[in-house]
């Protein structure tokens, strides 16, 4: 199915939705509910993206630690362990701003400013 970029004015929409059978509409209409439930279920899993609050704090411990270069071996096996997980959470929440960017057919930068997205400090 190809995707076209152009920009369709709510009259536009309107009109073209009105003159639909009714048939046509309830398919319009049950795949445009499915595509808002989809973007809202795949905006509220992007809190399922974070480190616990107690990782975060001993991340920003360690992290500190890390550039005081005063970290114990130990330590820093902890820091790359919780590193490694915190990577995969971003891979993640990239895959579902993507999915969210393909949905509103708009750019990962645009979704990432929309939902007001920024990066976080640890330490």
């Amino acid at each position: 199915m190809a995707v076209h970029n152009l920009e369709v004015s709510t009259e536009n929409l309107l009109s073209a939705v009105v003159r639909m059978p009714a048939s046509e509409f309830e398919r319009f209409f049950q795949n445009a509910r499915k595509l808002k439930k989809r973007e809202a279920d795949l905006i509220a899993k992007l809190d399922e993206f974070n480190l616990s609050p107690e990782k975060e704090k001993l991340y920003g411990k360690l992290l500190k630690k890390f550039r005081a270069e005063k970290i114990t071996p130990e330590e820093y096996e902890e820091m790359i362990a919780i590193n490694t997980e915190l990577e995969a959470l971003n891979v993640e929440r990239i895959k579902c701003l993507g999915e969210i960017s393909k949905i509103r057919q708009t750019s990962l930068s645009e979704i990432v400013e929309e939902l007001g997205i920024k990066p976080k400090n640890y330490g």
